[in-house]
């Protein structure tokens, strides 16, 4: 049976998009120059790899400007965790899908599934691979070949932000195994397995990459540690998990998400999270990095983001239509506009003044404000025509597969 379309979840990903290019323009084109840094990376070099509490409120609420700022830092700093619902949405949108349709065999299921994935990375990793300076200018200076060769390999990225590719992709190859586990097992055992496996592999990789200079190049982006999706595997589940209850009946999922001891502990598990990426949950002890925060924080950000957004976006539905439609319409170009984000992050910052030293909190949260909605403007008008660019190449393709198959016959 076939349900509606689950609009909480097309506002979430819309939401979740809109979320990831604020983060990545606050902290790559804002906070340095702000922080009177050249650049991201050396910013990035004094932040370092975990958070402290001073780092969300950076100037003191002392008056009206400064509030503002700080507030608006904590909601553009949280904007990665867009990319935990984006895990969670993708597992639930293909488990989903694939119990909608039982009957269809697999490799038929998985070749639609990937084909929706691969053209429009190969058209912006051509773009990257054939204009050289455009590809350093992308990286901020920060691009190696490792990373690029690795980025053929399904392991690591030739395109800036572009590191939630790769996870889902490996995901999307394994999902059989994880869709027969899903069906076969107890939806509790799936989850606490999945966040088991999730945390020794993720803590494994850390521990020697951090540690030992000669395993320090399996640990990879912070965010996607070792190159494998395993480091990614309870948000991922969790979604599918959520499709087989759904699947059952909308009502209870719907239900759970909604109640006030769930969302309670989303608050509790998002608070968790957070603390989980400070450096104290992290400590050393004779000289070794014990990376114990890092291990799980995703995890449990994207069990509490989820739920908390959810609830936001229902709230959204009976207050405000334009905004609702807006985000659903956002959702149909997510992916697009996920990846072809670095343009606007580029163009913006070049015709327009970022931060102006001197000048009042107020004055400077409000023109990055601004900044952010005309980037916003054109990663929209970017992903459109990507879109439309992929879903021409994908309708010829078809068209050719079609009149080649009949030739066969």
């Amino acid at each position: 049976m076939k349900y509606n379309r689950f609009q909480e979840l097309d506002m979430m990903r819309g939401f979740a998009a809109c979320w990831v290019v604020a983060v990545h323009f606050w902290y790559f084109n804002f906070l340095p120059p702000f922080f009177g840094y050249s650049n991201f990376l050396e910013y990035a070099k004094v932040v370092g790899p975990a958070s402290t509490i001073a780092k969300f409120f950076p100037l003191p609420f002392n008056s009206a400007g400064n509030i503002v700022f700080d507030v608006l830092n904590i909601f553009f700093l949280l904007g990665y965790q867009g990319v935990h619902i984006f895990f969670i949405l993708s597992g639930f949108g293909l488990a989903y899908s694939r119990i909608l349709k039982p009957d269809e065999s697999w490799s038929i299921f998985m070749r639609k599934k990937i084909f929706r994935l691969y053209p429009t990375y190969w058209i912006l990793l051509a773009v990257s691979v054939i204009i050289p300076r455009l590809r350093a200018d992308l990286f901020y200076g920060y691009f190696d070949w490792w990373s690029f060769w690795r980025s053929w390999a399904i392991l690591d990225k030739a395109i800036p932000f572009s590191w939630f590719m790769f996870p889902l992709i490996q995901f999307y190859l394994c999902f059989f195994l994880l869709f027969k586990y899903l069906k076969k097992h107890p939806i509790r055992q799936f989850i606490f397995t999945c966040f088991v496996i999730k945390v020794i592999y993720t803590f494994l990789v850390l521990i020697l990459g951090f540690n030992f200079k000669v395993f320090s190049p399996i640990l990879g982006d912070l965010s996607y540690p070792g190159y494998l999706a395993i480091s990614r595997l309870f948000e991922f589940c969790l979604g599918m998990a959520m499709a087989k209850v759904y699947a059952s009946n909308p009502t209870i999922l719907i239900n759970y998400l909604t109640k006030p001891v769930t969302i309670a502990i989303a608050i509790i598990f998002e608070i968790l999270g957070i603390m989980g990426s400070f450096e104290f949950s992290n400590p050393k002890f004779l000289g070794i990095y014990f990376p114990f925060g890092l291990c799980f924080y995703d995890a449990f950000l994207g069990l509490g983001i989820f739920v908390i957004v959810f609830n936001v976006c229902r709230s959204l539905i009976k207050l405000s239509d334009l905004t609702t439609r807006f985000l659903t319409w956002i959702s149909k170009i997510s992916y697009e506009l996920y990846l072809t984000q670095f343009i606007g992050l580029i163009v913006i910052p070049k015709f327009f003044t970022v931060v102006v030293r001197g000048e009042p909190s107020l004055l400077t949260a409000s023109r990055a404000i601004l900044l952010y909605i005309l980037i916003l403007q054109v990663c929209i008008v970017n992903a459109c025509l990507l879109q439309q660019l992929t879903n021409s190449i994908a309708s010829r393709f078809r068209l050719a597969m079609g009149s080649f198959t009949s030739e066969i016959k």
